[in-house]
């Protein structure tokens, strides 16, 4: 499926936009929180407030008398009595017949006289209630209780939102407030209760002589109200971030049309370039009106100069390409020449009844420096060559035409191996400027006795099969043809029989190497030769051909192999 594309101009719109968003949305989170921390700050502050103005203004006579009130075992059982009823009658009536006793101690009357002053239990609850109630309207609280705690039970004493049937009541558990301790100072904490969820203060009052808690005020603010405080911030931010917003859409649309413009015009020249299939030229390099002195700039003069170098290259690359396929075609030319130096077996060779022969060679480049040559001497005598240039390629290709001639020639003139091999290594050495040599077998098989006389230049040992089998025969070696002047070569003689052959090959083959770099080497050459079918020449040299390949398998082939088999049937005469 083929990319979609997404141009630059879009990509700087959203990276502005997404830059823009970030940015806002953090500063819209760091604002949030330190408002939300205010907001919650000021309606502490309001809780505590209310919780003092209640210490303040409350007496602690009053406090005692209503703690010790409300939760005598006389009142309690009276409240019991009116809750089954449900009219709060009897514990007005039973108020107003009851004076306060920390109230009779502070003012030095008796029950009686303060009954008839009118200050009884009823005009005590109803003074607390009020003030309570004027102190909630004022701090705009939830609700403002008195509560006390008696033996982890906590007890109500006054609130302005319940009834008279709420005093002396036991208020209802909460988790967040369990493992505080009795009537301790609680900071502000958040619950939810059948009351809504709240966040409540709790703050001990405490006996201004003694110390001991008389009882604690618990203050509460709606956690609704605070959220609906956060909530309008966090609106009144949004609409400051949507302005934002469409700033920098505006800004982006104008910033990156012009970024991107360039970037347009370099696109579009560049695949003007590289799709041009009519030949890459000079006056097709890059050419815009672009003089931005910044990234964009660098890059429209770095495109010009890299089309330039390509089309520099391209030229530089048709002539060597133009050259290589001369090269090539010499090299080829070269390859046909020198596979026509070698011999064929052609009906003078096949029609003889004394020997069979075959001969290969496979370059290791276009051309090799190996070579192999037979030839009839006279209708008796038969040559048999196989050499090996000491280098590669062209040059060993005509040193390697200049070798074979001269030792074709000379062996024709008559004379013993070795005194063939002097007289070609005077001449080698006499027009040999790049020092090159080549190692040489020599043999001359007298086809009527058998008797095959030999002599080697530094060549590789030969194979010889006698009782049928291969065996290697090491021979005596001279040194190589073209080193040096003044040489003599030694003869010998091997005597065959019918059925007897002769394996002569150079280097390539028992020195081809595998992926693990290990050689073919003499001994797996040795049973190869045992190995393959013994009909004919051919057969054996396919063999070793066969063998060898599957040796090296996908190796490279370093040097030229090269091999030459004759088999002598014997004389007809």
């Amino acid at each position: 499926m083929k990319n979609r594309f997404f141009s630059i101009n879009g990509k700087l719109k959203l990276l502005i936009v997404g830059v823009v968003l970030l940015v806002a949305g953090g500063l819209l989170a760091i604002f949030y929180h330190v408002f939300c921390g205010e907001v919650d700050a000021r309606n502490y502050e309001r809780l505590w407030r209310a919780c003092y103005n209640v210490e303040e203004v409350l007496s602690d006579y009053l406090l005692w008398d209503m703690r010790e009130t409300f939760l005598s075992e006389e009142y309690q059982a009276l409240r019991t009595q009116t809750l089954e009823t449900g009219d709060d009658t009897p514990i007005r009536e039973w108020m107003d017949q009851h004076a306060g006793a920390g109230l009779a101690g502070e003012l030095e009357n008796s029950a009686e006289e303060l009954r008839e002053m009118g200050y009884t239990l009823k005009w005590e609850y109803e003074n607390v209630y009020q003030w309570l109630d004027l102190i909630r309207d004022s701090f705009d609280l939830n609700s403002l209780s008195l509560q006390y705690d008696l033996d982890g039970v906590t007890y109500n004493l006054v609130d302005p939102n319940e009834d008279l049937f709420w005093p002396g009541s036991v208020e209802e558990p909460l988790p967040e407030f369990e493992e505080l301790g009795d009537n301790a100072m609680i900071p502000p904490t958040y619950s939810k209760s059948k009351y809504g969820w709240l966040c409540t203060v709790c703050y001990p009052i405490t006996d201004s002589e003694s110390g001991e808690v008389i009882c604690f005020v618990g203050a509460d603010i709606d956690m609704n109200d605070i959220v609906r405080d956060r909530n309008a911030f966090f609106m009144q931010s949004g609409v400051l971030v949507l302005l934002l917003i469409g700033v920098a859409v505006a800004l982006s649309t104008i910033f990156a049309g012009r970024v991107a413009k360039p970037i347009t015009q370099l696109t579009r020249a560049a695949k003007s370039f590289s799709g041009d299939d009519s030949g890459l030229t000079k006056d097709k390099v890059i050419s815009l009106d672009i003089r931005s002195r910044d990234e964009i700039g660098e890059l429209y003069h770095e495109i010009r100069s890299m089309e330039e170098r390509i089309v520099n290259y391209t030229d530089h690359l048709t002539r060597i390409t133009a050259e290589k396929e001369r090269t090539e075609t010499e090299l080829r030319t070269a390859a046909g020449i020198q596979t026509s130096m070698l011999p064929e077996i052609d009906a003078s060779i096949t029609e003889r009844t004394e020997f069979e022969l075959a001969a290969s060679m496979t370059p290791a480049k276009e051309v090799g420096g190996d070579f192999y040559d037979f030839f009839l001497i006279d209708s008796d005598h038969l040559a048999l060559v196989i050499a090996d240039v000491s280098d590669k390629g062209v040059p060993a290709a005509l040193f390697m035409m200049s070798s074979k001639i001269l030792l074709n020639y000379r062996a024709r003139l008559g004379g013993s191996p070795a005194e063939i091999l002097s007289d070609v290594n005077e001449e080698l050495c006499r027009h040999n400027p790049s020092s090159m040599f080549v190692t040489v077998w020599l043999g001359i098989l007298e086809l009527s006795t058998g008797r095959l006389s030999c002599s080697s230049a530094g060549h590789e040992y030969p194979f010889l099969r006698q009782n049928g089998r291969f065996a290697l025969y090491k021979d005596r070696h001279g040194l190589m043809v073209g080193a040096r002047t003044g040489v003599r070569y030694r003869d010998y003689e091997i005597q065959l029989m019918p059925g007897d052959a002769v394996f002569v090959y150079t280097d390539g083959v028992p020195e081809a190497q595998n992926a693990q770099d290990e050689f073919f080497g003499l001994e797996r050459t040795e049973e190869t030769l045992n190995a393959a079918p013994q009909q004919s020449a051919e057969s054996i040299l396919d063999a070793v051909k066969q063998t060898t390949d599957s040796f090296k398998g996908d190796a490279r082939q370093f040097d030229d192999l090269t091999m030459l088999c004759m088999i002598y049937r014997g004389s007809s005469r």
